[in-house]
C-alpha cells in the first residue's frame, strides 16, 4: 500500500483521477518484491485468519457449491438470479431483524424457522439465525442459491422450507427437469467440448457428471414447499400456493412456472429457446430455458457493492470492505477524484485511487442490473394489479361522491399474495378546486412515511387525521388479547398468558378454523379475477364553489409499510444500517403503478 509521501507525490498539476489512478498501480508494482509476493508489513496475523476462512469455504464449497461456480457455465441463469428475489432472501436486513424480533417475543421458540427458507444452505449448515450475514459462509448468504432447487431429490410438500439438500461438491450430480440426455451428448463429444473432467483429482475444466431427472421441479408443488406457509402452532401465515390450488389458472393447468419463470413476468407467455449452458465457449443445443428472476415485490435496501451478487466484486473486495466504499459521495468517478483533497482520508482497502475506480466500473454495471430489475418488478406488478374506472356518482355544491375500482388481473392467486401482511398496496387520491388548491387527500404520507391508518404513530399522537376513507388492501394481523377481544398487531405475535412467551401448539382442533383461536389474519385482498370498489365522499362544506374540480388518483405499491421498520428497530439492522437508512431505501422503491386525472363539472 502506497504511503502518504508517494500519494502526495502523484498529487501533481493537472492530473486527472485516471492519471492518477494509473501511476497508483505504478507504485503498487514497484512495491512488490522481485519473487511477486505483497510488500513487507502485512499482518501474518489476519492472513492467517483469513487464510483458516478460505479453508472452511473451500470446505463448505465441497459440500454447497456457490451460485458463482454454477456462474461460469450459466451465465445467462446466473445473471438473471444473481439480482432476484430469491438471491436477497438472506441478505435483507428487513428479514434479518424480523427474525429477531420474532425469536426475542417468542423467547427463541420460533427457532430457525425462517432461516429455512430464506437461507436453506444456512439451516443445513447448522448457522445461527442471529449472526450478521458477513459471519455466514458466501454461499449460505446466497439464500434461495441453485443448489437449493437443483439437490432436491425427493418432494418435501408443504413443509415450510425444512429440505434435506444433497450434498456434494460441483461434480455430484444435479437435479433437473429434462435429465441427462444432452449433457451426456456434451460429455462424449471430447473433440468439441475440451478439457472436461467429472472426476476428482484430475485437471481440467470441473462440471457435474449428471443430471439426473426431477420432475417435481416443473410442478407447482415444489413451489409449495416455502410459498405456504404455517407456523408450528397452526398459524397460516401464507397461502400463495393455496390460494393457486383453488384458483382458476390451476383448473387450466397453468402452472406457478408458466407465469413465473417465462418471457413475461406474471402472465403465461411461453417460454425462451436457446442453449441450456456455454461450456468453454461452446453452447449446448437450444431447448426451452426458464427465466430465474422470479420477478415480485421486494427490492434492495442495501449497498449495491454486495448486492446483486457479483463475481467480480466478490473479488475485488470483502461485504464488509464494500461497506466502507462511499458510492454515495461519488468515489471512482471523475468528478470526485479531480477534485479530492491532498490530505483526503480513505479506508485502508479503497486508498487507492485506481481501486475506487476498478469500484466505481463494477457497480455501474450493478445499477443497470437493479434498474433492469425494476422495471421486470413493474412488469410483474402491472400484470397482477390494474386501475379501473373512475365512477362519479354526485357532483353538485352538496358534495361530490366517486368511486375508484381496482382489480385483479392475474387467475393464479390473490393480490397480494404471500406475506399479505407485508405488502403495502393502496390508492392516493388528491381532488383540488378551480384554483388548484387541495380541499381533500386520502393515501397521502406521514412525514415517517406511513399512510395515515391506526399504525400511524402521528395518527395515535394526535398530530395528524386518521384517514378514515383509506383504501389499502394489505392484510391485517389480528392476535387475541389476555381478557378477551381482539386488536391488530404489526407482527402476528399474541399476547403472552405466562410469564416467559413461546410459540405454543394451539389447544383446539383446526379442521374448521384452519387457524389457532389466538391470532388470525384479516385478509383485504382481492380474490383472482376480482375486484374492488375504492369510495369517496367529499362534503359540501369542503367545496369552494361552482367550477372545475380535479380527480388524480394514483395505484401505489411499496414493499413493505415504514411502520414495520420502528416495529422490528430495536434488534438493529444488519450491515450496521440505522433505522432511517432503512426506511430511505423503501421509500425509494415506492412505485406509482398507474395514474388516472380525471375533472368534476360542479356547476348547481
Amino acid at each position: 500500500m502506497m504511503d502518504k509521501s508517494s500519494m502526495a507525490g502523484m498529487e501533481g498539476k493537472g492530473m486527472t483521477g485516471k492519471d492518477k489512478a494509473m501511476d497508483s498501480r505504478k507504485e503498487m508494482m514497484k512495491e512488490k518484491s522481485l519473487d511477486g509476493k505483497a510488500p513487507a508489513g502485512d499482518d501474518s496475523k489476519d492472513a492467517a485468519l483469513q487464510a483458516a476462512k478460505d479453508h472452511d469455504a473451500l470446505f463448505a464449497e465441497s459440500r454447497y457449491p456457490s451460485a458463482a461456480t454454477c456462474g461460469t457455465c450459466h451465465p445467462k441463469h446466473y445473471k438473471e438470479w444473481a439480482v432476484s428475489q430469491h438471491a436477497y432472501a438472506q441478505l435483507s436486513p428487513i428479514y434479518m431483524s424480523l427474525n429477531s424480533e420474532i425469536n426475542e417475543l417468542t423467547s427463541g421458540t420460533d427457532g430457525d424457522f425462517c432461516l429455512r427458507c430464506h437461507s436453506p444452505i444456512g439451516a443445513n449448515l447448522g448457522e445461527s439465525p442471529f449472526i450478521s450475514n458477513l459471519e455466514r459462509h458466501p454461499t449460505s448468504r446466497e439464500g434461495i442459491t441453485c443448489v437449493v432447487c437443483h439437490r432436491i431429490d425427493r418432494d418435501f410438500n408443504k413443509r415450510s422450507g425444512r429440505l434435506s439438500l444433497v450434498e456434494g461438491g460441483l461434480m455430484t450430480p444435479v437435479y433437473g427437469p429434462a435429465g441427462n440426455e444432452e449433457l451426456a451428448r456434451v460429455l462424449a463429444t471430447p473433440d468439441k467440448y475440451r478439457g472436461l473432467v467429472t472426476e476428482e483429482g484430475k485437471r481440467g475444466r470441473k462440471i457435474h457428471g449428471e443430471i439426473k431427472k426431477f420432475a417435481s421441479l416443473s410442478s407447482p408443488m415444489f413451489c409449495g414447499t416455502c410459498h405456504d406457509v404455517t407456523l408450528l402452532n397452526g398459524f397460516r401465515l401464507e397461502e400463495a400456493f393455496s390460494e393457486y390450488r383453488l384458483s382458476p389458472a390451476a383448473a387450466k393447468g397453468v402452472t406457478c412456472q408458466d407465469c413465473h419463470m417465462g418471457k413475461v413476468e406474471g402472465i403465461p407467455s411461453g417460454y425462451e429457446v436457446g442453449p441450456a449452458a456455454i461450456v468453454g465457449k461452446q453452447p449446448t443445443k437450444d431447448r426451452k430455458i426458464t427465466s430465474h428472476f422470479f420477478a415480485g415485490p421486494d427490492y434492495s435496501v442495501i449497498h449495491p457493492g454486495i448486492f446483486p451478487h457479483n463475481i467480480e466484486a466478490q473479488e475485488l473486495a470483502s461485504m464488509a470492505e464494500w461497506l466502507k466504499f462511499d458510492y454515495k459521495a461519488g468515489w471512482g468517478t471523475d468528478e470526485f477524484e479531480d477534485n479530492v483533497a491532498e490530505d483526503a482520508k480513505f479506508p485502508l482497502r479503497w486508498e487507492s485511487v485506481d481501486d475506487r475506480y476498478d469500484a466505481r466500473e463494477i457497480l455501474n454495471v450493478q445499477f443497470e442490473q437493479l434498474e433492469w430489475a425494476r422495471g421486470k418488478r413493474l412488469e410483474v406488478l402491472r400484470n397482477g394489479y390494474f386501475l379501473g374506472e373512475v365512477v362519479v356518482q354526485k357532483s353538485d355544491l352538496g358534495g361530490i361522491k366517486f368511486k375508484v375500482k381496482v382489480e385483479n388481473l392475474t387467475d393464479g392467486h390473490n393480490v397480494p399474495t404471500g406475506f399479505t401482511g407485508e405488502r403495502l398496496v393502496w390508492l392516493h387520491i388528491v381532488v383540488t378546486d378551480p384554483a388548484g388548491k387541495v380541499i381533500f387527500e386520502s393515501g397521502d404520507l406521514d412525514p415517517n412515511y406511513d399512510v395515515r391508518d391506526h399504525e400511524s404513530s402521528y395518527v395515535a399522537d394526535g398530530e395528524l387525521p386518521l384517514d378514515n376513507q383509506l383504501f389499502d388492501i394489505r392484510s391485517r394481523f389480528v392476535v387475541q388479547n389476555i381478557r378477551g377481544g381482539e386488536r391488530e398487531r404489526i407482527i402476528p405475535i399474541p399476547y403472552p398468558v405466562v410469564t416467559i412467551p413461546f410459540v405454543r401448539p394451539s389447544i383446539q382442533s383446526l379442521i374448521l378454523t384452519g387457524e389457532p383461536t389466538t391470532e388470525r389474519v384479516h385478509r383485504k385482498g382481492i380474490e383472482p379475477l376480482g375486484h374492488r370498489w375504492a369510495k369517496y365522499k367529499i362534503k359540501g362544506k369542503a367545496l369552494t364553489g361552482k367550477g372545475s374540480y380535479k380527480i388524480l388518483v394514483e395505484f401505489k405499491a411499496a414493499m413493505v409499510p415504514a411502520n414495520l421498520i420502528g416495529a422490528i428497530q430495536g434488534r438493529g439492522f444488519d450491515y450496521a444500517m440505522s433505522a432511517r437508512e432503512v426506511v430511505d431505501g423503501v421509500v425509494a422503491g415506492h412505485e406509482v403503478l398507474y395514474k388516472k386525472e380525471i375533472t368534476v363539472e360542479v356547476a348547481r
